[in-house]
């Protein structure tokens, strides 16, 4: 049998076999990295270097805590890092009165301070505010037909503020959800129906 003889001007194709495959790799990678959040983007990178990265969701998240331990405001805000961005969560049962989209007037100052702390930030980052109710009817006669409004209302009052402080309408957006989003089950092990009910009236600001 012949053996079949390979000439020097065909070793193109060994360069060019790598050369596709190095580029498949790379679209690979690229479209993986499109799929990440910049959240998550944020952990992997921190992961991968061991240093926290200035002005990250993380970073942002440390000083929240800070001014709300400083205000006293933790039956009112907490935060929780997601691969979706940084949640801000504000106790719309403490915040508003029940069917109201009205920011309690004691509170307004402290929330104002809280809020202002995301001011540096409001070119880096865009800002989703969110209204949730429970599942409670609302009553007619009052102010909002239902709590899809309600929730909306609320959001939208704290929108108000974070305009306030300083963040552009072009990087916010708002968002009311009524009882359709409920918190994920685990966070409500251990708590009673009525606290679990106001667990669920909230009013978060997701930056991501």
């Amino acid at each position: 049998m012949q053996r079949r003889t390979y000439h020097s001007d065909e070793g193109w194709l060994l360069s060019y076999a790598d050369l596709i495959t190095n580029l498949l790799i790379l679209f690979a990678m690229l479209l993986a990295a499109a799929e990440l959040s910049p959240a998550r983007m944020q952990k992997i990178a921190e992961g991968l270097s061991g240093v926290e990265q200035p002005a990250s969701l993380s970073a942002i998240q440390e000083e929240i805590d800070a001014r709300i331990a400083a205000e006293g405001l933790q039956e009112l805000v907490r935060t929780t890092l997601t691969d979706d961005g940084l949640e801000v969560a504000l106790n719309s049962g403490l915040v508003f009165d029940s069917g109201s989209a009205v920011i309690r007037p004691e509170h307004e100052d402290a929330l104002g301070r809280m809020l202002g702390t995301l001011s540096p930030y409001g070119e880096r980052y865009r800002f989703a505010v969110e209204g949730h109710t429970d599942t409670t009817p609302i009553l007619p006669g009052g102010p909002f037909d239902s709590n899809w409004d309600l929730s909306t209302g609320r959001a939208n009052a704290v929108r108000d503020r974070l305009e306030a402080v300083g963040i552009g309408p072009s990087r916010m957006r708002v968002e009311g959800y009524a009882d359709a989003v409920p918190l994920p089950e685990d966070q409500l092990q251990g708590l009673s129906p009525e606290e679990r009910l106001a667990r669920h009236r909230r009013v978060v600001v997701r930056i991501h």
